[in-house]
């Protein structure tokens, strides 16, 4: 899972990784794999009661279109609803995107955005679970 990362979005730093996940109450790690190679990923943890942030996610490019995205986050929605949560809340840049286009389809709304620490536009979208 890390290499597919590493390969998409460039330098890890696994230690903001662990520190980001180990202090969560609940964390979920999905994991698409071909034959026992990472071909997709989806990560996520409970920010708040009754809401789940859906952190890192990423496809192997050679995988795409193949509707594991839809299927990890399909899988990861079913997981929020079945443990409690209410909300699911995401983020991303405009430069990702698919990621961007799979999560309106797949029902989330853009609720405001912010300025990172590089100076790049985040865009902040949550979905309702019924």
């Amino acid at each position: 899972m890390c290499a597919l990362h590493d390969s998409i979005f460039g330098e890890p730093e696994l230690q903001i990784y662990h520190a980001e996940l180990s202090g969560r109450p609940q964390r979920l790690v999905l994991v698409a794999a071909d034959d026992g190679r990472v071909v997709g990923y989806k990560i996520g943890y409970q920010d708040r009661q009754n809401r789940f942030y859906s952190w890192l996610g990423a496809v192997h490019p050679e995988y795409r279109s193949q509707g594991i995205a839809s299927e990890l986050m399909s899988r990861q929605h079913a997981w929020c609803k079945s443990h409690g949560y209410h909300v699911v809340r995401t983020q991303t840049k405009n430069k990702w995107r698919n990621m961007l286009i799979l999560n309106i389809r797949h029902g989330f709304d853009i609720i405001g955005t912010f300025t990172d620490d590089q100076g790049e536009t985040k865009i902040i979208l949550e979905k309702r679970l019924l």
